[in-house]
C-alpha cells in the first residue's frame, strides 16, 4: 500500500491511482492545491501494484545523452505560436503521420490543465505552449496502454515525472511508444493557479477567456503571461506578474520539484525538451530572438524521431553543458523559497499580488 511519510516522495503522477485495481487510491488535493494519494484501507487487497509503479520508489539511474541540438521549426508561424523553438509540434505531426495518437497537456473549457489526447493536426494546438501549472494526468494512463496493446503509434509527452510515472505504469517496453519530457522548473499548485484567474475575473468583472503563459509578442526571451477577459488583457513581463513571479523563485511549486529525480541526465523519456537560454551567447548568429528548442537525445528510439524531423528544422549541434549552464532546472535543484509555507499559510487571506510584493519585493521594472 502507498504510503507518503514525506511529501517529498510524491510527484504527484497519479501512476499509483491510475494501476490501483480495486480503484482504492484517488489523487486528493491537499490544503496546498497539490494531489497526493489517499487510499481507502477496506477496499485495498496490498497486492503491492502501487508500490511497484511509483517512480520515486524506483528512481531512475544516470544515462549518457546521446546528442545534444538546438534547433529551430522553418515554420516560422508555427514557431511563434511555440514556447520555443517549435521542435514538438514537427515530433508530433510525424507521429500523427503515421496514423499515431499524440498525448500532452490542454486547457479545458474552464482553462484547467489537462492531459488529453489528439488524432489530427487541426486539434495540435491546444498541446502547443507550456502551461504552468501540474496538470490532471487523468486517464491518459490507461488510454495510452490500450493503444499501444491494439497496436497503435503513441507520442506521449509531459513533464519528466509524468514521463516517469507513465514508465512505471506500463511495467514494459513498447516500440510503438515514444516519449518526450519538458524540462521542468517545478509545478506550480493548481490552487494557485485558479486563484489568479479568480482575481482576473473580480478584476474585469468578466470570466477568463484566454490564457497564454508564453506569449512571444515582445520577444522569446521577454515573454509576456496573458491573462483575457472579454473586458480586459492582462498582459505582464514573465517578471512582474505575480503568478510568475511566485513560480520562478520557487514560493508555489510542489515540495517534490525541490529534489528532481529526473532532471541531469535522469530522464526516461526518448527526447528532453527545453529553452536553449543562453544560445545568443553561444551561438549568437543562431539566435534572432523567436525561439530555438535545446533537445537532448536519450535513446535509440529518440533518435529516429529527431531524424524523421530533421528536414523541417534548423539546427545547431551543442552539448550539455553549455545547454544547462543558462537553465538551471536542467541540472540543478530548484530549492523551495524560505517563505513558501508563509505564502501558503496566507494564500487564502490576501492577493497573489500582495503576497509577491510582501515575499519578493517589488516586482523589477
Amino acid at each position: 500500500m502507498i504510503t507518503i511519510t514525506s511529501k517529498t516522495d510524491c510527484c504527484g503522477c497519479g501512476a499509483c491511482a491510475s494501476r490501483c485495481v480495486t480503484s482504492c487510491i484517488t489523487m486528493t488535493p491537499d490544503e496546498e492545491g497539490f494531489s497526493y494519494p489517499v487510499v481507502d484501507t477496506a477496499k485495498c487487497i496490498h497486492c503491492g501494484l502501487c508500490e511497484r509503479v511509483c517512480p520515486l520508489l524506483h528512481k531512475p539511474q544516470p544515462h549518457e545523452i546521446l546528442s545534444v541540438i538546438g534547433c529551430k521549426n522553418k515554420n516560422e508561424a508555427v514557431r511563434f505560436v511555440s514556447s520555443s523553438g517549435g521542435f514538438f509540434s514537427l515530433a508530433a505531426e510525424q507521429i500523427l503521420s503515421r496514423q499515431g495518437i499524440v498525448f500532452g497537456a490542454a486547457f479545458d473549457e474552464n482553462w484547467q490543465v489537462r492531459h488529453t489526447a489528439v488524432t489530427d493536426s487541426e486539434s495540435l494546438a491546444k498541446l502547443r505552449g507550456s502551461k504552468y501549472v501540474q496538470s490532471d494526468i487523468n486517464t491518459t494512463y490507461q488510454e495510452t496502454e490500450q493503444l499501444l496493446q491494439a497496436g497503435h503509434t503513441v507520442l506521449f509527452s509531459g513533464t519528466p515525472c509524468q514521463i516517469g510515472g507513465l514508465k512505471g505504469y506500463l511495467r514494459k517496453d513498447y516500440d510503438r511508444l515514444y516519449t518526450i519530457d519538458v524540462v521542468c522548473h517545478g509545478v506550480p499548485s493548481p490552487k494557485v493557479y485558479q486563484k489568479r484567474l479568480d482575481e482576473v475575473t473580480e478584476l474585469s468583472s468578466a470570466p477568463v477567456i484566454k490564457v497564454n503563459f508564453r506569449d512571444k509578442t515582445p520577444g522569446w526571451k521577454r515573454f509576456n503571461i496573458v491573462f483575457q477577459t472579454k473586458n480586459h488583457i492582462f498582459a505582464t513581463h514573465k517578471r512582474r506578474g505575480p503568478y510568475m513571479r511566485l513560480f520562478l523563485n520557487n514560493v508555489s511549486t510542489r515540495p517534490s520539484c525541490s529534489d528532481c529525480a529526473f532532471n541531469n541526465k535522469h530522464s526516461l523519456a526518448d527526447l528532453t525538451i527545453a529553452d536553449y537560454w543562453g544560445v545568443n551567447k553561444h551561438f549568437p548568429l543562431f539566435d534572432d530572438d523567436k525561439g530555438v528548442t535545446l533537445v537532448l537525445i536519450n535513446t535509440e528510439k529518440g533518435a529516429e524521431l529527431f531524424t524523421a524531423c530533421s528536414a523541417e528544422l534548423d539546427c545547431q549541434p551543442t552539448d550539455f553543458e553549455r545547454g544547462a549552464q543558462y537553465n538551471a532546472a536542467l541540472a540543478g535543484k530548484m530549492k523551495p523559497h524560505p517563505a513558501r509555507k508563509q505564502f501558503f499559510d496566507e494564500l487564502e487571506h490576501k492577493s497573489l499580488s500582495a503576497l509577491a510584493n510582501e515575499i519578493l519585493g517589488t516586482a523589477e521594472n
